[in-house]
């Protein structure tokens, strides 16, 4: 089965040049424990030079992105907050796109709504449940549940488009929050750590939104290779044309509806990357 799958994908992947390959960050391109990108960050340099823009699509906030495209020498625009927002350089190919709004030094298209709006539906909807949200969370709480220390803590509380909770109620009262923030036109997406509330968007329709506006500026249609590894990246793969599911040690596969062949690797966070990269595209272009 899993080398009829691969001659599938590589019948496919002739065309490797037109690719733009989305990725969420803790779990799969990240380490969850270390937060290092080894060995998957090796593999960058060749996909620049063939022309494959590898663009972030997470749960992290505007200021955790900037850190961790610096330490990886990534230009490309970047997804925030589960879909909430899309920040694209001032210099980059598609900064033309009309109705873009300049914040700290990039141009953003938001899809969500504000953190204010969220805490008001918490703070009238959310006093019957259990949990913990991590923009209320002390320093040292932050640091235990993330991993994170020092400055990273402080970056991961300033949101501007969605609230972490930490969740220590049940399933069902889970199910009845979930009811009762979509009833509110906002939405409750399970990541890796935490439930996370937020508008009503997802991390496929902010790559959608930049697919398009690529492919306008370059008179062509992209395919798009989405890795991910938890519930909060599902409709982000099952919107690409090569979906990938990275291993976890902490949960299982999530579910996804989708016609394309999904890759599901071996090895977990990036050496699950590195290894789906490397099989699926680079092997087409080396």
């Amino acid at each position: 089965m899993a080398l009829l799958l691969l001659r599938r994908l590589h019948k496919k992947v002739r065309c490797m040049k037109d690719l733009i390959i989305f990725t969420d960050l803790d779990g799969s391109l990240l380490d969850e424990v270390t937060y290092r990108a080894s060995p998957a960050d090796s593999l960058f340099e060749t996909l620049s030079s063939h022309g494959i823009p590898v663009v972030f699509n997470s749960s992290k906030t505007f200021f955790e992105m900037l850190k961790v495209r610096h330490s990886m020498g990534n230009r490309q625009p970047f997804v925030v907050e589960n879909g909430s927002a899309v920040y694209v350089p001032i210099d980059h190919e598609i900064a033309g796109t009309k109705g873009l709004e300049p914040v700290h030094g990039y141009l953003r298209h938001v899809l969500g709504v504000s953190h204010q709006r969220i805490k008001d539906f918490l703070s009238s909807s959310g006093e019957a449940f259990k949990y913990s949200m991590v923009t209320q969370m002390s320093e040292a709480e932050c640091a235990s549940v993330t991993g994170l220390s020092g400055s990273d803590v402080l970056m991961a509380q300033t949101r501007d488009f969605s609230e972490p909770l930490l969740w220590r109620d049940s399933e069902p009262s889970l199910k009845k929050l979930s009811d009762m923030a979509v009833s509110e036109g906002l939405r409750l997406v399970r990541g890796g750590r935490f439930v996370h509330v937020m508008g009503d968007t997802d991390k496929k329709l902010a790559q959608r939104w930049l697919v398009k506006r690529m492919g306008l500026v370059h008179g062509k249609d992209f395919e798009v290779m989405a890795l991910g590894d938890s519930e909060n990246d599902v409709q982000m793969l099952a919107e690409a044309d090569y979906p990938v599911l990275i291993r976890s040690e902490k949960h299982g596969f999530p579910d996804i509806d989708t016609d394309a062949p999904v890759y599901r690797t071996k090895r977990t966070g990036p050496s699950g990357w590195h290894e789906a990269v490397k099989l699926i595209v680079l092997r087409e272009l080396i």
